[in-house]
C-alpha cells in the first residue's frame, strides 16, 4: 500500500480548525539551535538544559531508564550528553520536547491515554534493538522516529471530533489505520504527524518517516522505525506482521520474537520516564 502521492500535504491548520501545535518547552528548542551548530561542544548543549531543574531531571530519568539501554547510568546531564554523542542527544531532545508538547485527552471512546503511549514506547524500543541488528549507529534515531510515529493521534482525537470513532473501529478490527483514515477523511495520522514535524523543525528523514511509516517502500535510514509501525495497541496481531517484516531483511523469526521479549520488559520504564 502506497499512501502518498496526493501531490502535497493537507492543511491541517484549517482541517483541525485554526489548530496551532504548542511549541517546544524553550530549553529544547535552545539546545537544538545549539547542535545545529556543528562546531558546538556537549558541555555548552547540557548547561542550556541544566537551566530548567525539571527538565534535567526528566532527561536524567530517561536517559538512565531501562528503555533508553544505556550500559552505565549517567549521574549529571553534562554527563548524559557526553555519553550520548550529538545525534543521540537530538533525538532525545526531540522525543522530550515532542512528549511535552503533544495533547493529553481524555481516555474513551477508541484512545486510552496510558495504552498510547506504553505502545508507543515500546514500539521505541523494540525499532532500537532492531537497530543494533542492522545498523547501530542509527539507533537512537530509530528509538524516536518510532516513539513519535503516531503523535498525530493525540491531537486529532483533541481536534477531529469524528477520530474517535475511526480509532474505536480501527480497534475493534483487524485493519490498517492508516488506510481507514484515509477513506474517511481523505489523509492519514502520518500526515498529522509530519505536519507537527515539520512546524517543531523536525529533521528531513524524521518527517519522511512520520508520513511514511505504513507505506510498503522502505525507509533505509529509518527500516527498524518502520517495521514496529504495524504493532498494535489492543492485540499482538500485529507482532507476525513485524516478525515477517524483519524476516524479510534477514533477523529470524526467533531473533526477532527474542527482541520483542526485551522490549516488553523495558517499555513499563520507558514509559513513566518520559511521563
Amino acid at each position: 500500500m502506497r499512501l502518498l502521492g496526493r501531490g502535497r500535504t493537507p492543511d491541517f491548520t484549517k482541517i483541525l480548525g485554526d489548530y496551532e501545535p504548542p511549541s517546544f518547552p524553550t530549553f529544547i528548542t535552545q539546545a537544538l539551535d545549539a547542535l545545529a551548530d556543528a562546531d558546538v561542544d556537549m558541555a555548552s548543549v547540557a548547561s542550556i538544559v541544566q537551566l530548567d531543574p525539571g527538565a534535567s531531571a526528566r532527561v536524567l530519568r530517561v536517559v538512565n531508564s531501562a528503555g533508553f539501554g544505556l550500559r552505565t547510568a549517567a549521574t549529571s546531564v553534562h554527563q548524559a550528553a557526553t555519553m550520548l554523542g550529538r545525534n543521540q542527544l537530538e533525538g532525545l531532545l526531540i522525543s522530550i520536547g515532542a512528549r511535552a508538547a503533544i495533547p493529553t485527552p481524555g481516555s474513551g471512546g477508541g484512545f486510552d491515554h496510558e495504552r498510547f503511549w506504553a505502545t508507543a514506547s515500546k514500539r521505541a524500543t523494540l525499532a532500537s534493538l532492531i537497530a543494533t541488528r542492522i545498523d547501530p549507529t542509527r539507533q537512537s534515531e530509530n528509538f524516536t522516529a518510532a516513539l513519535l510515529q503516531d503523535m498525530g493521534i493525540p491531537v486529532l482525537v483533541t481536534r477531529e471530533p469524528r477520530y474517535r470513532d475511526v480509532l474505536g473501529q480501527w480497534h475493534a478490527e483487524e485493519s490498517n489505520l492508516a488506510a481507514l483514515e484515509t477513506e474517511v477523511f481523505g489523509w492519514h495520522h502520518g500526515e498529522v504527524a509530519a505536519w507537527l514535524g515539520g512546524r517543531w523543525d523536525f529533521p528531513e528523514h524524521y518527517l519522511q518517516l512520520l508520513t511514511d511509516h505504513h507505506a510498503d517502500e522502505a525507509a533505509p535510514a529509518l527500516l527498524p522505525a518502520q517495521l514496529v509501525a504495524s504493532i498494535r495497541e489492543v492485540d499482538d496481531g500485529g507482532d507476525d506482521a513485524v516478525i515477517a517484516k524483519a524476516e524479510a531483511v534477514g533477523i529470524s523469526a526467533d531473533e526477532t520474537r527474542s527482541m520483542m521479549v526485551e522490549a516488553a520488559e523495558r517499555t513499563a520504564a520507558m514509559g513513566a520516564a518520559l511521563a
